[in-house]
């Protein structure tokens, strides 16, 4: 320190048989520490210095978008009622051979088709965020501390932004597949049912045609036993 380098300088003076200057450097070496102390004291700096060299801190705000991937696994159950109505006669003639009698009647069949599809899905979203961090570094002189200190507060900045975003990015993505996911899987069930109908619908519609004409036959033959 500049205090103990004038001290030893006094007393060289001193031993040299110059003791006259030796007090005033004394004096004076007094005055530079106690400017020092005086220095260091000062401010809220955020720098220091050291043996090792100087030592500064640094705050740094990021915003960051983060990107997360989500998947969603989804059944849809689709039902179509399908139904047919047919209607039959008869004629059957009385028994006394006085005339005949002719019965109509209708028949209905119905069913339900029904289709269950599982889809899976996937989707990405994004969320932003902004945050602040805070870093030290020492170097052996202040540009290269402070370099070091930016970058430390920058990526501690980054760090937090993520960490804030990640969760919402995710959510979002979730969301996302599941809709995704339950649109095609509904698409799907809806799409087979539809395709199934007109086939159903005919074999419906010839059963229940079937029936009225059966149907018609025995009450037509039931008729006319009775009016006999």
């Amino acid at each position: 320190m500049a205090f103990d380098r004038l001290t030893r300088v006094s007393r060289r003076l001193r031993a040299r048989g110059r003791p006259s200057l030796g007090p005033g450097l004394t004096v004076l070496g007094v005055l530079v520490a106690l400017g020092a102390v005086i220095a260091g004291s000062g401010g809220g700096s955020s720098e220091a210095g050291s043996e090792d060299g100087v030592r500064v801190c640094k705050t740094a705000r990021e915003q960051v978008t983060v990107r997360r991937q989500g998947r969603a696994r989804v059944s849809f159950t689709a039902r179509k009622p399908v139904s047919a109505t047919a209607t039959g006669s008869a004629t059957e003639p009385l028994d006394d051979g006085s005339g005949e009698i002719t019965v109509t009647t209708t028949a209905t069949r119905s069913s339900t088709l029904v289709s269950r599809t599982v889809v899976a899905a996937g989707a990405t979203a994004s969320a932003n965020a902004t945050a602040s961090g805070r870093a030290c570094a020492e170097a052996s002189d202040r540009e290269e501390a402070g370099y070091r200190a930016q970058l430390g507060a920058e990526e501690r900045a980054r760090k937090e932004a993520e960490r804030r975003a990640g969760p919402r990015a995710l959510k979002a993505a979730q969301t996302k597949a599941d809709t995704r996911a339950r649109r095609r899987a509904q698409d799907r069930a809806v799409a087979r049912v539809e395709a199934e109908a007109p086939g159903t619908q005919q074999r419906l519609q010839e059963g229940a045609q079937q029936a009225a004409d059966r149907r018609a036959s025995e009450r037509a033959v039931r008729r006319a036993s009775e009016l006999s």
